[in-house]
């Protein structure tokens, strides 16, 4: 046997032990290296298939040869696995998880009001956001170079004013008002009630949404074979605690904190307000949400 066959050999017998024993379930995999070190965190609704996919990816051998061990965590479903997945590399910051490795300060857009009642921007740089404050933002960006990017797009699509938006600094009228792409609201030649429907409408999609539920809800997850399950508790936005059941037997999982997280907030969002899911989310009243956390703080 040549060696290049023979390492492919030793290789996939390496591989096959690895993932043998992997579950075919949802849930997260933590990979480890021969010092017990975290190098990735990933998620899928199959560990094991996903698993094996990366040992077959030439672009992850690096990766995979520090692979000593993997350690499977298993969900009731695909919600339960997204939100592990973003609270265990942000708590454990496992080396090769690059992008999401250190806690995000995220650039927040909030919206503030000239002297003269137009609408403007002011960018600010955080690590958190209360969700009682989450009202006047009208956009989150990763960095403040992505954020003149989207204003500068807006200013074009939606003719709104880039000495207005801090884009241009100038006593005059705005570059663009010479193009005829501005409408003058720098000098005061537009109304601020149209101006600022543009500005809003300019918004709209990059808005955080408005949590749809009068109180809190309890989402349920159910695993494959029904008699176990994962519960999330969340109010506006903020994952406050999340609970796996199985044969009458309950065990916490996250103990959230009451601050607004971007990605759980992205996770959520799209889970909430597909129509696949409404079935597994109840609204409870206040009086039953405060004691199911009341218990839980106990547990």
């Amino acid at each position: 046997m040549s060696p290049q066959r023979l390492y492919r050999f030793v290789k996939l017998r390496r591989a096959s032990a690895l993932i043998e024993h992997l579950p075919d379930s949802p849930g997260v995999y933590l990979f480890y290296g021969a010092a017990g070190e975290l190098l990735y965190v990933g998620k899928s609704k199959v560990i094991r298939t996903r698993v094996r996919s990366h040992f077959s990816s030439p672009d992850e051998a690096g990766l995979c040869r520090q692979v000593y061990c993997i350690e499977p965590r298993q969900t009731a479903g695909e919600l339960g696995a997204l939100l592990l997945e973003s609270q265990l590399i942000k708590e454990l910051q496992p080396l090769y998880n690059v992008r999401s490795r250190y806690e995000r300060r995220i650039v927040v857009g909030r919206r503030v009001t000239t002297k003269h009642g137009y609408f403007s921007v002011a960018l600010e740089a955080i690590s958190s956001i209360d969700p009682a404050h989450i009202s006047p933002i009208m956009a989150l960006f990763k960095t403040r170079t992505q954020a003149k990017m989207y204003l500068a797009e807006i200013v074009k699509t939606h003719r709104l004013c880039p000495k207005l938006l801090g884009l241009e600094k100038t006593t005059r009228l705005c570059f663009s008002y010479h193009l005829h792409q501005c409408n003058g609201a720098c000098m005061g030649f537009e109304h601020p009630l149209l101006y600022n429907a543009r500005f809003e409408e300019a918004f709209a999609e990059r808005r955080i949404k408005a949590w749809p539920f009068e109180g809190g809800v309890v989402i349920e997850e159910r695993g494959q074979d029904g008699n176990e399950g994962e519960v999330f508790m969340v109010d506006n936005w903020c994952l406050l605690y999340s609970f796996t059941y199985s044969q009458e037997k309950y065990k916490l999982r996250v103990r959230g904190l009451h601050r607004f997280d971007y990605d759980s907030y992205k996770i959520l969002a799209g889970y909430v307000f597909d129509e696949a899911n409404q079935h597994t989310i109840r609204q409870v009243s206040r009086q039953e949400f405060e004691t199911l956390i009341r218990k839980l703080k106990a547990a």
